[in-house]
């Protein structure tokens, strides 16, 4: 009998659709087995889905996916999502009770006013999460586990909304299985993961920096202060650098490998060749990286306004995470036009995770920080049947993580060398092509020009040295 549980995590996002599957021993520690992604292209618009069945069957895909890393006699069955988008943000709402003077205010009942406000009917949206913010009893605040008797009992809460399209059109992606278990704002699990309890209490602003969207999260005194969604991402930069005339691929790798958000030192204006044999000029490409990121920079430090909160008063900092965080010099940026130190996210040191997970957790903020919000079994696990004798087959065997993944590799890196040698073809091909080409034109040029003054003296010369060798021969 299996002594730990299967949890499965899927994040939807604009570019990708992330997953991963692991373990959780009875003492909390969580072992990775794998995580895989499917690339998406235009089918999830800010976090909602335009495109189902696209996103349907990459779910699809993914979940088999999942499914090869724990072998044959084992199914996923259920699923943690993770939603985001430019709708999501924080709401306050206060819950005031009166009772019998001398109640105990137990957090069962604390548990039924966060559910009741769950279920509390907002025009055009959902409530995905009830975060408690502040608790008095009497006008004393209540501290973690302690139960406080009083006659009155009020509850700030931060409800976490979103329109309500966006759960339902990612709903719809998992009408063939498996089911959905719960939907997780990713600005939370994300938040757990990356912060730890000091950051919170000390106060810090988390800015997740994502395809399409930013999200900003504030946390003082260990509580949710501020939430909200910046409809601007690193695809908005790569959309201005394919303004350049390079293709999107083209632009997002010009992006990662030579974008900066910040000029260091002195710029010379090169030439950048792409892979497809594209070329851009290297100023062109820093002032449309530059003008975005600097646009995106602003918006997140007029949020220090929007939430009304001292800069100051965030003893941690800043803590930068998302794909679009990894553009060189941010950190550097954000620290000179917040004001404030600025780091970049990393799973935290107190979270229980295996040693070769822990190594790539840095990359996996997002998707690690699903998993662990996920609580019940996600896998079904089927009985062997005996087969009668003469008629059994070779048992199927589980697929060896370890195994399926150096297989991976080994596709992944012919795969690569094979575009390259293709790409050096056809390299070699298009500068033999300009050579004749050249070739031709020069020939054509001196034929319908005819030979000058020298030319001529150079045939002259020629004849005479062939006649004379003509003699030679016949002597």
């Amino acid at each position: 009998m299996d002594t730990e549980r299967y949890i499965v995590a899927v994040e939807i996002g604009s570019s990708k659709i992330t997953g991963a599957i692991g373990t959780r021993s009875l003492k909390g520690v969580v072992t990775v087995l794998g995580v895989d992604t499917e690339p998406l292209n235009g089918s999830v618009k800010r976090g909602i889905v335009v495109n189902p069945d696209e996103v349907s069957s990459k779910i699809k895909r993914l979940v088999r996916k999942l499914n090869n890393r724990i072998g044959a006699s084992k199914k996923i069955k259920q699923v943690y999502v993770g939603i985001g988008g430019q709708s999501l943000h924080a709401e306050d709402h206060m819950i005031s009770r009166d009772y019998p003077e001398g109640t105990p205010i137990t957090d069962d009942i604390i548990r039924h006013l966060q559910d009741e406000a769950r279920e509390m009917p907002i025009a055009g949206a959902d409530v995905l999460e009830v975060v408690p913010a502040e608790i008095l009893v009497d006008d004393r605040p209540k501290v973690g586990r302690e139960e406080l008797k009083g006659s009155n009992l009020k509850i700030s809460l931060k409800l976490i909304v979103a329109r309500d399209d966006l759960k339902k059109s990612a709903a719809r992606c998992f009408s063939g299985g498996p089911s959905v278990a719960r939907y997780i704002p990713t600005p939370l699990s994300t938040a757990y993961v990356a912060l730890s309890n000091e950051d919170r209490q000390a106060g810090v602003m988390l800015v997740d920096f994502g395809a399409e969207t930013t999200t900003v999260s504030i946390y003082k005194d260990g509580l949710l202060r501020y939430l909200s969604t910046i409809p601007l991402g690193g695809y908005n930069i790569t959309r201005d650098i394919m303004s350049l005339k390079v293709t999107a691929p083209e632009a997002e790798s010009f992006k990662v490998r030579l974008g900066s958000a910040k000029v260091m030192g002195e710029e010379s204006n090169i030439t950048l060749r792409g892979e497809s044999l594209s070329e851009i000029k290297s100023l062109d490409l820093s002032k449309v990286v530059k003008a975005r990121i600097e646009e995106i920079v602003a918006n997140v430090n007029a949020h220090f306004d929007y939430a009304k909160c001292d800069r100051n008063s965030l003893a941690a900092g800043m803590v930068i995470v998302g794909g679009a965080s990894k553009l060189s010099n941010l950190a550097e940026l954000l620290a000179e036009k917040c004001d404030i130190k600025v780091r970049k996210g990393a799973l935290r040191q107190d979270m229980l995770l295996d040693v070769a997970s822990q190594s790539k957790s840095a990359d996996y903020l997002e998707i690690l920080g699903l998993l662990y919000c996920v609580k019940e079994n996600c896998v079904e696990t089927f009985a062997q049947v005996m087969e009668e004798p003469g008629e059994a087959e070779e048992p199927v065997k589980p697929v060896d993580p370890k195994e399926k993944k150096a297989q991976e590799k080994e596709e992944q890196e012919r795969r690569k060398r094979e575009e390259k040698e293709r790409r050096k073809r056809e390299a070699e091909e298009a500068k033999q092509k300009e050579r004749e080409r050249k070739e031709k034109e020069r020939e054509e040029k001196e034929k319908a020009k005819g030979p000058g003054l020298f030319g001529k003296l150079k045939d002259m010369v020629k004849k005479a040295e062939t006649l004379l060798d003509d003699e030679n021969d016949n002597f």
